[in-house]
């Protein structure tokens, strides 16, 4: 299992880099404007008032948008972060299994003195070294920013936002990890569920709160169990997290009792 996942982590290291990269840019460029936008918040958030309540819940889950803790909620720990984490986790749940299929690489694999299960997990522990070891380093630089800018908000609610932003992404990433391991069929479908769970969901939480009738749909989708003001206020109840863990073990379960009653000769 073991070299299974540091050669599995060996052949994404660059895709790692650069989607550190990448989030790090995004986190600087949106946080560094911070200083500049303080001393109008007054003015800027009477002309986000007169923005109708059911748009604002798309953006943000705060009434101050331009205070510190509305800033960083609105503009990192709402949307960009969680959506950027979730798209690294997607992808490397669909490609984990996956792409060693389409390269026709498997069988070479699953060769050597190796059950399909240690196969199996030690993809999956990659892709979860991957998807945490991002989520921490995107996290970490943001409280290192928030200092920078004199952006007043707790660091533990920092470091809450960020874990539960793992949990979130590591959900998506082993829905797209299960239906990769169903074989064509699923890989085909993986992008399809997966942005529609994702997306999909966000817009159907977020609208939840101004139309009744989304209410029990809402309770379907993770995002339902993410809250980033309560989370960066240390208000947040981390029972919600046992809906996280529940999807990813099952999802972990079908996968393995997918894979290994699977035909892999014509994937």
């Amino acid at each position: 299992m073991k070299p299974i996942t540091r050669w599995t982590l060996w052949q994404k290291r660059w895709t790692v880099f650069w989607w550190c990269l990448g989030i790090i840019f995004f986190i600087l460029l949106t946080l560094i404007f911070y200083p500049t936008l303080k001393h109008q918040s007054s003015q800027l958030d009477k002309s986000f008032n007169q923005i109708p309540q059911t748009a604002k819940q798309l953006f943000t889950d705060t009434n101050d948008i331009f205070s510190p803790l509305g800033y960083l909620s609105s503009q990192v720990f709402y949307l960009m972060l969680p959506l950027l984490m979730s798209i690294l986790a997607i992808n490397q749940g669909m490609g984990l299994v996956g792409k060693e299929e389409s390269n026709n690489t498997i069988e070479m694999l699953l060769g050597r003195p190796l059950s399909r299960g240690r196969f199996l997990l030690g993809k999956a522990a990659a892709g979860l070294l991957i998807v945490v070891g991002v989520g921490i380093l995107s996290t970490l630089f943001t409280v290192l920013m928030c200092r920078l800018v004199g952006l007043e908000v707790s660091s533990a609610g920092i470091l809450q936002g960020g874990a539960a932003i793992i949990l979130l992404s590591l959900c998506f990433g082993s829905i797209a990890f299960m239906l990769s391991a169903l074989g064509r069929a699923g890989r085909a479908a993986s992008i399809g569920i997966t942005a529609f769970i994702a997306l999909g969901g966000y817009i159907i939480v977020s609208l939840a709160p101004s139309i009744s009738w989304l209410h029990w749909p809402a309770k379907i989708f993770p995002f339902n169990y993410y809250h980033s003001a309560e989370l960066l206020t240390n208000d947040y109840n981390w029972l919600n997290a046992i809906y996280f863990a529940v999807v990813i073990v099952v999802c972990l379960i079908i996968s393995w009792l997918a894979f290994r009653r699977r035909d892999l000769a014509g994937f």
